[in-house]
């Protein structure tokens, strides 16, 4: 694996963190658990050699470091909605779902000003995709199957576990079991089938990562 520090400036790792901890326990504490997350379903693909010319050519340790930029738009959502207690009105869910093209923005701006375009341009995918719906129901873009790119893929299964798994200030955590069940009736329509199937097989392995701290 190539050594990552040479292809990421302190700077910018000070910045991802920064990041991070402006949104608390919405999403600042489980950052690191997403990207366990992403780290297994990763190896587990690799290892099957499922989507392996996708994954041609990529810098595993880059690729898990960028996927902390992947909710970085919501610095663009107000603070009372983003903790707001019980259901979102339909002018509120409309502003967070601005937040993947507004971290595709910043993203892109970092980018206009930073030499380091491999690590940002997979942040970008990551930010601007993880919404996208396998049956082509997600935002912002309404893509579908495999016009969503296998960052958006990975990250949507990562990303909607953990939220499952967690307490949020809309709701308290499901079980991993539940969890489980809510990513299975989903297959085909918010996620790529293939990716389930691997999620499924190793999904023992999120929970452990997810007791982690409880």
């Amino acid at each position: 694996m190539k050594n990552i520090k040479k292809y990421i400036p302190d700077f910018l790792l000070k910045a991802i963190s920064g990041i991070v901890e402006t949104y608390g326990n919405i999403t600042g504490k489980n950052v690191e658990k997403t990207q366990s997350y992403l780290d297994l379903l990763i190896k587990a693909i690799s290892k099957r050699g499922l989507y392996a010319e996708d994954m041609r050519g990529w810098d595993i340790g880059l690729i898990l470091k960028s996927s902390k930029l992947y909710d970085v738009g919501k610095i663009a959502v107000k603070d009372e909605i983003l903790n707001k207690h019980g259901k979102l009105t339909e002018e509120e869910f409309a502003e967070i779902k601005k937040h993947p093209t507004s971290g595709e923005g910043i993203i892109e701006k970092m980018k206009q000003k930073s030499t380091e375009h491999e690590f940002l341009k997979h942040a970008k995918i990551f930010a601007s995709t993880h919404h996208e719906k396998w049956d082509g129901s997600g935002y912002p873009k309404g893509l579908k199957g495999l016009e969503i790119p296998l960052e958006g893929r990975l990250m949507a299964i990562a990303d909607v576990y953990d939220a499952l798994v967690s307490d949020r200030p809309y709701k308290e955590a499901f079980s991993h079991e539940e969890a489980v069940e809510i990513i299975t009736d989903n297959k085909g329509k918010a996620f790529d089938p293939d990716l389930v199937d691997v999620f499924l097989e190793i999904s023992g392995e999120f929970k452990k990562i997810s007791m982690k701290g409880k």
